[in-house]
């Protein structure tokens, strides 16, 4: 037995149920589904009761004896995603969170110097070192009789 209660219209369909069985939210995506196809009306005739009432559109591709099927496999469909979101609300949360989090890029040189204070790291085996140090460029040292590069440079520069 089916817990929707369907009567057929003149180009459409209305469909009644219990609105304990399905949960408002899964009735107003249901309706969504269909309002490019379809005029929708939700009313409640009597209390506890929901009616949705379906009116094919002109050049609606869909069959009127089909509207009310079609309506309730959405409303199930719609009422079980309700139901696992609700179910998965803390993980949802915190996925979402997560890439907002992230979606503010990587922290700047001023966050990255505000977390350590500013102090150096402490390096006991001695193998760190700046950029600057590791590649500077080496002056070749001068040779007995033979002048420093330094020197060559300062005689080309004051004999200019």
């Amino acid at each position: 037995m089916s817990d929707l209660e369907t009567r057929a219209l003149d180009g459409g369909a209305q469909i009644s149920f219990d609105e304990t069985l399905y949960p408002l939210a899964a009735v107003y995506g249901a309706a969504y589904v269909f309002i490019d196809r379809c005029y929708v009306h939700l009313d409640r005739p009597a209390d506890k009761r929901i009616s949705v009432t379906l009116r094919l559109k002109p050049g609606s591709t869909l069959v009127a004896e089909e509207l009310a099927g079609e309506f309730g496999n959405e409303l199930l469909g719609q009422a079980w995603r309700h139901e696992i979101s609700q179910e998965n609300r803390a993980l949802i949360e915190l996925v979402a969170t997560r890439a907002l989090a992230g979606s503010a890029g990587p922290p700047g040189l001023d966050e990255l110097l505000a977390d350590d204070g500013g102090e150096a790291f402490e390096d006991p085996l001695g193998i760190a070192m700046s950029w600057e140090e590791k590649y500077k460029k080496k002056k070749p040292e001068a040779t007995e009789g033979q002048p420093s590069v330094d020197a060559a440079d300062e005689e080309k520069a004051g004999g200019a």
